[in-house]
């Protein structure tokens, strides 16, 4: 598998009267939908592709319940998801609450497995 990069030329925020920099950023080559991931996965098992697809969908609708009771989602050899905020800073430790908070996010953690996936790929620039 091959990651494909690009030059990207950014400037510094902090003095743009600084010569651009190029870093690398990779390209996505498209999308896979849950039904195209559903006839894959279907395809190298004894499942069917409906319910494979039932499996997902009802993972999509687990998790938020799951996550909103502040627990910590661990998909074994996948990674684990968990939500955290963004909040602005108040004086005390009392005067924190609900009102500080300005945005939820979820965060996805890969497992050991995966990142060790990704290290295999190969990278390659494309113009």
């Amino acid at each position: 598998m091959s990651i494909r990069i690009k030059a990207v030329a950014i400037r510094n925020p902090r003095d743009l009267t600084a010569p651009l920099k190029y870093y690398a950023k990779a390209v996505n080559t498209g999308e896979v939908s849950l039904d195209s991931m559903s006839t894959s996965i279907a395809q190298m098992s004894t499942v069917s592709k409906a319910d494979v697809y039932a499996v997902l969908i009802a993972l999509t609708e687990h998790m938020p319940r799951q996550l909103g009771d502040g627990k910590i989602i661990r998909l074994g050899s996948l990674g684990s998801f968990v939500v955290s905020v963004k909040s602005e800073p108040s004086d005390t430790a009392r005067a924190v609450g609900a009102s500080n908070v300005k945005k939820l996010k979820l965060n996805f953690s890969p497992s050991k497995e995966l990142k060790r996936e990704l290290e295999g790929f190969t990278v390659q620039k494309i113009t």
